[in-house]
């Protein structure tokens, strides 16, 4: 399987037994460093490092040395050495030194005895220093605030060109857990502390580097085995008895059922606002101009098919380099150009996902509508994919028959828009209801369709006066609604604000709610104040479509 691109070990107690690392672990690391980056992280200065272990980095892809604070990468010309934070104050040794307690500096950190650590942070606080002291088995260091193999190794994997998402990390101390943390699977050796094997995804059957072997050797990296930890799931509402309901963050393949206009694109963007938050890589395909509110968010990107399309590989370049989410808004060219784009993307995201693990996600919308490019979708639709639409009969076995989960919404009660949404989500043969979750960014059905797309002439609004004595003009776009609402006459204004008409027509075409009962709210305000309110109520109602649909 493509997601995990990346492995990283803590080198004492991990991979080695007492000083030394058996050949077979350092075999088992170069096999897998054919088709993965391989991250050393240590707490260990790198001069004494390569002192005691010589030409170990050379096994590595990248190397993280004390305890995150200095990394070695390989570069054309050999290998590389960069400090990722200003070494601790010197006054520190020195102060220290004066209460007899030695220490040892490397490029950034001081290490002392382990059994010094309560001095050496009441040094710090004594000196007012941005600093902290971290424990490793029988040692402390001191180091610069917030320095930690956690960030340490999120630095390597940037340097590679990968995220913590695609990274599987193991270690088997107290200054690992960061690391563990940080990565996707946060792996103990069997022997590792009882605080970190409390904290970890995996614990290992064997310890240190014999559980090394079995775990590169096994099926998880291989593919043959997919563990998203419980921390890595995501929330997205709450069932009736108060607990939360939630679905994998990564490394499942999810249905998204409901009639037209019921709330499936709410919730799909709601999946999308959880995974984005939580940090993982989105490419969602925007047929209909669902999702623009998403593009609002920071971190996430859009591409507006209308004025031109990049290239599949491309589109998936710009996801990795400016290691944002793209929404795709494919709503301004038509199914055709739609249909001949997306049968050439599968492979470019196979091919991204292969080396560098990304997208984590892609959000197909209206997949229905892609029914006939079944055999790219093989390619795409798996691992990491959300299939979200009103007719799932429409999609063949080859693209359903390895869902992990359904969410199916509810059809609201009775004639009147619902004010919340309802579902159910079929998770391991089990099914439970929920509430859906509300969401932090803006979400406008169709917004690109009603805006700019005309209707047929059955959905148009009629502009009339009470007598009908004129011709009706009609309104074919929320653009042309807005701008006959602005030059009509006041008699055919009046008319329709008296009657409710505007709000009517939004909430029963367009599927607005939101905007219907803001138009319901100013013809409201019209009944009790018709006469002095004609003009305000033209100015407010352009102003309510032109915040809703048109504003930057």
């Amino acid at each position: 399987m493509w997601f995990f691109r990346a492995v990283a070990f803590d080198l004492d107690g991990t991979l080695t037994s007492g000083e030394r690392i058996a050949t077979e672990v350092l075999t088992a690391i170069d096999d897998t460093r054919r088709d993965h980056a391989v991250l050393l992280v240590t707490g260990r200065v790198k001069a004494d490092l390569e002192r005691v272990f010589p030409g170990l980095i050379e096994h590595f892809s990248a190397v993280v040395t004390e305890n995150g604070a200095v990394l070695t990468t390989r570069t054309p010309d050999g290998w590389e050495t960069r400090l990722l934070r200003e070494p601790v104050d010197v006054a520190i040794d020195k102060m220290l030194a004066d209460r007899s307690i030695s220490t040892s500096r490397g490029d950034v950190l001081t290490a002392v005895d382990g059994r010094d650590a309560g001095v050496a942070a009441d040094v710090i606080s004594d000196l007012g220093l941005d600093s902290q002291v971290i424990h490793n088995r029988g040692r402390a260091m001191i180091l610069p605030a917030g320095v930690t193999k956690g960030s340490g190794l999120r630095a390597g994997l940037q340097a590679l060109g990968l995220g913590e998402h695609s990274a599987i990390a193991v270690g088997d101390a107290e200054n690992d857990l960061s690391l563990l943390h940080a990565a996707e699977v946060g792996v103990a050796v069997a022997d590792a502390v009882p605080s970190l094997k409390d904290h970890a995804d995996l614990v290992l059957d064997l310890p240190d580097g014999k559980g090394v072997v079995d775990l590169l050797a096994g099926p998880l990296l291989t593919g043959r085995q997919r563990l998203c930890p419980s921390r890595r799931w995501i929330t997205i509402g709450h069932h009736e008895d108060g607990s939360a309901a939630t679905v994998p963050g990564s490394q499942a393949s999810i249905l998204v059922t409901g009639s037209s206009g019921s709330g499936k694109s709410y919730l799909a963007g709601l999946l999308c606002e959880r995974w984005i938050d939580a940090g993982y890589a989105l490419l969602v395909i925007d047929p209909e101009g669902d999702h623009l509110g998403l593009a609002r968010r920071p971190g996430v990107h859009l591409v507006d098919a209308s004025a031109g399309l990049p290239s599949p590989h491309d589109l998936m370049a710009l996801l990795r380099f400016r290691q944002v989410s793209v929404v795709l808004d494919l709503s301004g060219i038509d199914l055709d150009a739609q249909l001949g784009y997306l049968d050439r993307l599968p492979a470019a995201i196979a091919a991204e996902r292969a080396q560098y693990g990304v997208p984590h996600w892609v959000i197909y919308d209206e997949a229905h509508q892609q029914a006939r490019l079944e055999q790219s979708h093989k390619v795409a639709v798996g691992t990491g994919s959300c299939l979200v639409t009103w007719r799932p009969e429409l999609l063949s076995p080859e693209l359903t028959d390895d869902i992990d989960v359904t969410i199916s919404i509810a059809e609201p009660a009775g004639s009147a828009p619902a004010t919340q949404t309802y579902a159910t989500l079929t998770l391991g043969g089990a099914s439970r209801s929920f509430q859906v979750g509300r969401r932090t960014s803006e979400h406008v059905r169709h917004q690109r369709k009603y805006a700019q797309s005309p209707l047929p002439p059955e959905r148009r609004f009629y502009f009339h006066d009470q007598d009908r004595a004129k011709e009706a003009v009609s309104a074919a776009t929320l653009e042309e609604f807005r701008h006959q609402v602005g030059h009509v006459d006041s008699s055919t204004l009046d008319f329709h604000l008296s009657r409710g008409d505007f709000s009517r027509w939004v909430a029963g075409i367009v599927a607005d709610h939101a905007l219907a009962g803001e138009l319901a709210r100013i013809e409201d305000n019209w009944g009790t104040r018709r006469a002095a309110a004609i003009e305000r109520a033209r100015e407010q109602i352009c102003r309510a479509v032109e915040r809703r649909y048109f504003q930057p």
